[in-house]
């Protein structure tokens, strides 16, 4: 615009002093006495020409004060100085013509303004309809029974950082983020995301309500997918001196935070058991040797054999681990470091501790209305996923390559279900892996089920961001049918009752 206004300048400039070079002409050959007539007609094409190049003159001041971001103050001798320094010599004669110009520039300013405004109230009133109608729009998918999906972005790390890696994944909104690919950018849609500045807290609270719902009845699980190095471990456990604890940590405060609030109404027993799945074979992480050295199972007479079984409600359960009653988060979280302790990780170049097995908290709340007798009982699944790794960038060598290959393979079995899943499939391939298994009732089973892909926003990991990407956006389109497990007084006495003959204990009459 400012060229074609220079142009269009230049070319009416030019006119002007033909116009003049022939006034002065007539002027000399005294055609004024001769031709009163066509003198006037020339004086007004010379008015005409010079309102053009004045109108002409305020726009290229105005375009090169909008360009420079500033203002002229309109002062007298000043102005006329600034004025002609832009203008050119000898276009600005008096103060009147300055204040004129002056005038119609500050009025040019304040229409663009006006204009600037507009548009950003515009912007601002898109956006937000655009944000509010993703939000609703997820609350209806959540009711439907929707899985839920989060995405996380992870900060640089220090070595992408010190290698000046560019990022290639940016935040749109609280719903959406966009990845630059060689094809041009590409988005993918959540029922959140969180940047790096969101803290542990922030993604807690928005995952909070869920750990209500497995005190409720529900059967609920929470699971962290993405590739090695991406911050899943840290999402669901935190760092090592926990000042930035993780989502199952805070879960275990949440639980009993709940119990104290309804201590008076219910009667709550909490226990938990905790695998991991290593090498495609499951094991009891409470009973598991410390200290295992990587790629030799335990000697025969410490094997646990744990099982998969699903109850007749649909609840998968492992059959053989064993199960632990706490009564405190405290001991729960003790419970929890124990199970750590047990779990397989090591060093790889993505990572400075990389989970090599998948790791599965489940934590059973029993719990008894005081005032009816129904009995509710809850599961809360936390499962922190190995994750997806390619040997040439972890430098996986001989066991951990063996490792590697089996999280890739339970990882592509866990693929294919989701795949069968949202294309609404006759068959769902769940038996082809331990893994998927475990997470059942989790897709496309009767739990509340939330996922939370974790990704990196390094050009570098672009490849495997958006495979993780693309997984996500499978996963939330698949619907799970939850339902509450509770069971009247009645049935509840019943149970126990088989229990004790199972045990061989009396039964009194009126137990029955």
């Amino acid at each position: 615009m400012i060229e074609e206004n220079r142009a269009a300048l230049v070319e009416a400039r030019d006119k002007l002093g033909r116009e003049q070079m022939a006034r002065e002409d007539s002027i000399s050959k005294e055609d004024k006495s001769n031709d009163q007539e066509g003198f006037a007609e020339s004086e007004s094409s010379m008015s005409l020409l010079q309102e053009t190049v004045r109108g002409y003159e305020v726009s290229y001041l105005a375009l090169d004060c909008i360009k420079t971001g500033e203002s002229l103050v309109i002062n007298e001798c000043d102005a006329v100085a600034e004025l002609e320094d832009i203008l050119g010599q000898g276009t600005i004669r008096t103060t009147e013509e300055v204040k004129s110009v002056g005038q119609q520039l500050l009025l040019l300013q304040d229409q663009l303004k006006q204009v600037k405004d507009e548009k950003k109230k515009i912007i601002d009133n898109y956006t937000s309809e655009r944000t509010m109608r993703k939000k609703y729009y997820n609350m209806v998918e959540d009711m439907k029974g929707k899985i839920r999906v989060f995405c996380r972005i992870r900060p640089l790390s220090r070595t992408e950082d010190a290698q000046g890696g560019v990022i290639a994944v940016e935040k749109i909104d609280d719903f959406s983020v966009s990845v630059d690919t060689p094809r041009g950018p590409r988005e993918f849609q959540f029922d959140k995301v969180f940047t790096a500045e969101a803290s542990q807290e922030d993604l807690f609270q928005d995952t909070n309500r869920l750990i209500q719902s497995a005190i409720d009845g529900y059967n609920v699980c929470i699971f962290a997918y993405g590739q090695t190095g991406s911050g899943k471990t840290f999402t669901m456990v935190g760092d090592k001196d926990q000042k930035n604890p993780g989502i199952m940590p805070r879960s275990f405060n949440a639980i009993f935070d709940i119990i104290r609030e309804s201590s008076t109404k219910f009667d709550f027993k909490v226990s938990a058991y905790m695998l991991e799945l290593y090498n495609d074979r499951l094991q009891d992480l409470f009973v598991s040797p410390a200290g295992e050295a990587h790629g030799q199972p335990p000697s025969h007479g410490q094997v646990r054999r744990v099982e998969i079984k699903r109850n007749r409600k649909g609840v998968v359960f492992a059959q053989g681990a064993e199960t632990k009653e706490a009564f405190s988060a405290q001991e729960l979280y003790a419970l929890f470091l124990q199970a750590c302790a047990n779990r397989h990780i090591s060093a790889t170049k993505m990572n400075v501790e990389s989970s090599r097995s998948h790791l599965i908290v489940c934590i059973m709340v029993d719990s008894r209305n005081l005032t009816n007798g129904s009995v509710s009982t809850g599961k809360l699944s936390l499962v922190d996923l190995a994750g997806s790794e390619r040997a040439a960038k972890t430098g996986a060598k001989d066991h951990q390559l063996k490792e590697a290959n089996s999280i890739n393979k339970s990882l592509s079995a866990l693929g294919d279900v989701i795949s069968a899943l949202s294309a609404e499939l006759p068959h769902v391939p769940y038996r082809n892996s331990k893994l998927t298994q475990v997470m059942q009732d989790s897709l496309g089973g009767n739990a509340k089920t939330l996922m939370i892909v974790n990704i990196s926003p390094s050009e570098c990991n672009l490849e495997e961001t958006l495979t993780s990407l693309v997984y996500a956006t499978r996963v939330k389109a698949i619907t799970n049918n939850a339902q509450r497990h509770v069971e009247s007084k009645v049935i509840a006495q019943l149970k126990e009752v088989i229990i004790r003959l199972r045990s061989g204990q009396t039964v009194e009459d009126e137990d029955v």
